[in-house]
């Protein structure tokens, strides 16, 4: 019988062999095999060896990293603050081992719109690099990098360019001009000159890049299309939405032709933001029906390749519903507000404040049915001469309006829209109110609702729209009547 020792050293060599295989199907890409070693990596490591070691800090990291990738962001932060325990007590703090796993938790944190918690990580990590690395290193540069993001999602751009500058100097010592490093650095400092306002300065590097990477791999690569989407977004940024759809549409034949060819190497989550760019363009375009086609595309997409409960597959639900609400179709905006609700619970938690925001959501949606619901009811009461009756539902649909136009009118773009979606509803409804009090013989307050009716399509339109214009002459043909009256 073999003794304890032997069957130790068995088991950890399986263990290791294991491991060398998964590390294999990563580079393949393939994560789910590579999932499935793991496990029984992990098995024999806790189970058979027992105790916390090395070998099992590294194991965790690596689900913990696949587990990320997945958007299983609570798993993903179990196994990679296991994996930093263990490390903190055998390596100590400055340890290159351990700074990984800081980053791998600033991610995680990331993900889950944590950008406070993310940034601590983060530099807790630079902190390591810096005395363990040095500043001219790769992976200083990617965690500067890592620390520019958050700075762009907390709005802090300048400070997100300072990062980018400096992941972007250590970058060109170390590597060559055309490295996909250097030029995806020129698209983060392009992107925060552009929340900055500095569309020039931001135009002249997004051009440069193009240049670069036409020049290193032709029209049909990934590098090509992320040059594309960036001026794209810039053209966006000045009203030139023709001329931005225009790149992104030659961005997303690239992705097809590259789709089509089976290039291993081809980054989906590239396509599904060339379409997701679509979509907003379209909607700045008028275009809501083609931008909901775009995102019907697009969760199918996410569907396929990430599953129903990735975070995703949420951002794109949520995305959906808000272009359901915009075309005033409650019934679909709710469906996927529901869905949206149920992921966001699942990977962030029922407290977290996009859950909670997404919660407000639905609320407003069902308010949104209800009014549509009621201002149906006064038209149909209004054809069928039930004035009385007609007015009563229009005033009940006008205040459901007013109420959520005030919540809607400030913060997110979304909102914004949503609130000049629901004020032109509303102008509409004003403008019923006035021909029925017209048709009572109540010419001054049809005047009244009339005004009001033209005061807010003049917010929500301007003055050269056809709705806005089309309001002035009706209002004028009034004041004319009252005229005509009080001078008779």
């Amino acid at each position: 019988m073999q003794n304890r020792k032997t069957i130790e050293g068995n088991e950890q060599d399986s263990a290791t062999n294991l491991f060398d295989q998964c590390q294999a199907y990563l580079k393949q890409g393939n994560d789910e095999k590579a999932k499935e070693i793991l496990e029984r990596v992990l098995t024999i490591q806790t189970k058979d060896l027992g105790g916390d070691n090395l070998d099992l800090a590294e194991t965790l990291k690596a689900m913990g990293d696949l587990l990320l990738r997945e958007g299983q962001l609570d798993g993903a932060s179990d196994k990679l603050n296991r994996a930093l325990e263990i490390q903190l007590k055998e390596l100590g703090e400055n340890h290159v081992c351990t700074s990984n796993t800081y980053e791998g938790i600033g991610h995680v944190f990331f993900a889950q719109h944590n950008d406070q918690k993310a940034e601590e990580m983060f530099r807790q990590a630079l902190d390591i690099r810096l005395a363990t690395q040095g500043e001219k290193h790769g992976d200083t540069a990617s965690t500067y990098k890592n620390i520019g993001d958050v700075s762009l999602s907390q709005g802090n751009f300048e400070k997100a360019e300072e990062m980018f500058r400096k992941a972007l100097d250590i970058n060109l010592e170390i590597l060559p001009k055309t490295h996909p490093d250097v030029t995806n650095l020129y698209h983060d400092i392009a992107k925060s000159l552009r929340f900055q306002r500095k569309f020039s300065e931001a135009t002249n590097i997004a051009r440069l890049v193009l240049e670069t990477v036409l020049v290193v791999h032709g029209e049909d690569h990934l590098d090509v299309v992320k040059a594309y989407l960036g001026i794209s977004g810039l053209l966006g940024d000045q009203n030139r939405n023709h001329d931005g759809l225009q790149m992104l549409d030659k961005s997303i034949e690239i992705c097809s032709r590259l789709q089509g060819q089976g290039q291993g190497d081809f980054d989906i989550h590239v396509l599904i933001n060339a379409l997701a760019m679509k979509a907003i363009c379209l909607q700045k375009l008028g275009n809501i029906q083609g931008s909901t086609e775009v995102l019907t595309n697009i969760l199918t997409i996410t569907k396929e390749t990430q599953g129903e409960m990735h975070s995703s597959t949420g951002d794109t639900y949520e995305e959906l519903a808000a272009a359901y609400r915009r075309q005033e179709m409650p019934e679909l905006a709710l469906e996927a507000c529901g869905k949206a609700i149920n992921i966001r619970k699942a990977t962030l938690g029922n407290d977290h404040f996009l859950t909670k925001n997404l919660r407000a959501s639905l609320k407003l949606i069902r308010r949104e049915k209800q009014a549509k619901e009621l201002n149906e009811q006064g038209l149909a009461m209004k054809a069928q001469g039930d004035s009385e009756k007609a007015m009563q539902l229009f005033h009940e649909a006008l205040d459901i309006y007013t109420e959520i136009v005030a919540t809607s009118s400030t913060g997110h773009h979304k909102l914004v829209k949503l609130a000049e979606v629901h004020g032109s509803k509303m102008a509409a409804i004003h403008e019923n109110i006035s021909a029925i009090k017209v048709q009572q013989g109540l010419l001054e307050d049809g005047i009244a609702a009339s005004a009001e009716a033209l005061k807010i399509r003049r917010r929500v339109h301007g003055d050269d729209h056809a709705d806005t214009k089309a309001r002035m002459e009706a209002h004028r043909s009034l004041l004319k009547r009252l005229l005509e009256n009080q001078s008779q």
